[in-house]
């Protein structure tokens, strides 16, 4: 694992303005107004979450309210939207994949698998004569 080392300024780990513009974004798209987004994770969390908190984290003039990445899932479950996590993924250097591609990776590795294990059978038995 690469540690990143940060001597002085931001470096490219600094990712809050990517994610405070993620989050205004999404927050604008979807149909549920601020309250009912703060409502909805406040009951998916278990911790109180309000309209106001919604209002200082995509607000460009309160940099100092940053968005607490435990809050990821329950905003992107209530906005209807994973492009939050799509961005905290992609910026760690992965990628995600929904279910479809999960089982069509399933299926790539076991075809793989059994190509190799047909590959080890003919290399063994190949002077084999019956």
């Amino acid at each position: 694992m690469t540690y990143l080392r940060i001597k002085g300024g931001r470096g490219r780990a600094y990712d809050a303005v990517a994610i405070r513009r993620i989050i205004t974004s999404e927050v604008k798209r979807c149909a549920k107004a601020r309250f009912e987004i703060a409502e909805g994770m406040a009951k998916l969390l278990g911790v109180p979450v309000t309209e106001r908190m919604i209002t200082s984290f995509t607000a460009d003039s309160k940099e100092l309210h940053r968005w607490p990445a435990e809050f990821d899932i329950a905003f992107c479950e209530v906005v209807g939207s994973y492009r939050l996590l799509a961005e905290r993924v992609r910026r760690a250097g992965f990628q995600m994949i929904g279910p479809k591609d999960q089982e069509l990776l399933k299926i790539g590795r076991a075809f793989s698998a059994r190509a190799e294990a047909q590959a080890i059978l003919d290399a063994k038995f190949a002077a084999v004569k019956l």
